[in-house]
């Protein structure tokens, strides 16, 4: 066998279900993980290719609730990304007992899912992170503590979150899936790089990255942490935020994504509740909200169980899809960029600044934005509200 499937999403299913350890992942020419097989490991039982959630169908559902929510706990609040959908179930979560897997940095600056067992180890999972998270081996430990009769939370894109149900091949009742509203996702080693560009234009070590900074209100603004200070910049002044927004670095499969329908992948759909202040003004706060999709009973259960912990309103799924266009098609390829986006990734430690960096120009008004404190915008954006 040489191919399990021609648009692997490297979700590493394949390789945890295989029984002789043939498969491993391997990086490509981009940076992305890929399955490789070993030949004279494999004994061809066919299992990866009858098992890869790119080759069968994995079972959506129609969201039979539609919400906009915000998180009534002002400092969780702050620190995620919108209005808390995440945050505020997982924390309950734990609270009855369960555990949350979800996306950190490691020291490397590789994203990774890992286990959450506290409100500590909880934190570091939260916020957006716009680069492709490495499972690692959490479909085997999530199977493991499953059959311990652990409660899991598993929280991703829709594609790992598919990855996760097809190496589990039945539901358990004590799994609760939460799947992202995903554009796309960067190369790991884009990431790497520019973090490394990034140390020095601004000549300080980096110790915290947060791609949704709060310090001017809910925004696209990122902001860069040392040991004495955070400092906040504006996402369009930044090379590989803007070109993650214009949507020319996302892995190939991305934009053939299975999972950008309204049918759902997840108990919960969670994202960025864009044009709330057009749908319900009465209800937009400076301090972000989220949109909820409640797929499935389990998802309703836990929204019954834990919805007092936000403060939240009926919506449509047509009003959130209106401005979260990926919940109805993949991002479209620009293929002039995105033929040549990657090209040379490899083949020096300054490509990004040589080659990358130089194909970005921020506008002149993106200059001029990202220079207005942050104190300032988040007092306009309160006033204009």
């Amino acid at each position: 066998m040489n191919d399990i499937t021609e648009k692997c999403t490297g979700c590493r299913a394949c390789e945890q279900l295989c029984s002789q350890k043939a498969i491993s992942m391997i990086e490509d020419d981009e940076g992305f993980l890929v399955a490789s097989i070993d030949q004279s490991k494999c004994i061809d039982c066919g299992l990866c290719q009858k098992r890869c959630p790119q080759n069968i169908a994995i079972m959506k559902s129609i969201a039979c609730q539609a919400l906009a929510v915000r998180l009534k706990d002002d400092e969780l609040l702050f620190r995620s990304a919108s209005g808390g959908a995440f945050m505020g179930i997982a924390k309950a979560w734990i609270e009855n007992g369960g555990v949350v897997y979800g996306v950190t940095y490691d020291s490397e600056w590789n994203a990774c899912h890992v286990c959450a067992n506290s409100l500590n180890e909880l934190k570091k999972i939260q916020s957006s992170k716009y680069v492709q998270a490495n499972t690692q081996h959490s479909y085997s430990d999530i199977k493991a503590k499953l059959m311990q009769g652990k409660k899991v939370l598993f929280s991703g894109t829709a594609c790992q979150v598919g990855g996760l149900k097809s190496f589990l091949k039945k539901d358990y009742d004590n799994l609760l899936t939460m799947d992202l509203i995903c554009h796309g996702v960067n190369s790991p080693l884009l990431f790497k790089k520019y973090i490394v560009w990034l140390e020095k234009q601004k000549n300080f070590k980096i110790k915290e990255y947060n791609f949704r900074s709060k310090l001017a209100g809910w925004a696209l603004n990122f902001s860069i942490k040392t040991d004495s200070k955070e400092k906040m910049h504006f996402c369009d002044v930044d090379p590989y935020y803007y070109r993650f927004l214009e949507g020319v670095t996302y892995r190939e499969c991305c934009y053939e994504c299975k999972y950008c329908t309204p049918g759902r992948v997840g108990d919960i759909t969670i994202g960025d509740y864009w044009g709330i202040e057009n749908e319900h003004p009465d209800f937009y706060d400076v301090r972000g909200v989220s949109c909820m999709l409640i797929n499935t009973d389990k998802g309703l259960e836990v929204w019954k169980n834990f919805s007092s912990n936000f403060y939240y309103k009926e919506t449509t799924f047509e009003k959130i899809s209106k401005h979260n266009s990926n919940l109805l098609k993949p991002t479209k390829r620009k293929d002039m960029v995105r033929n040549t986006i990657y090209h040379g990734i490899k083949d020096s430690d300054t490509w990004f600044e040589d080659s990358f960096a130089k194909t970005f120009q921020p506008s002149f008004k993106a200059k001029m934005k990202d220079l207005i404190p942050a104190c300032l915008k988040l007092y306009i954006k309160k006033h204009l509200k």
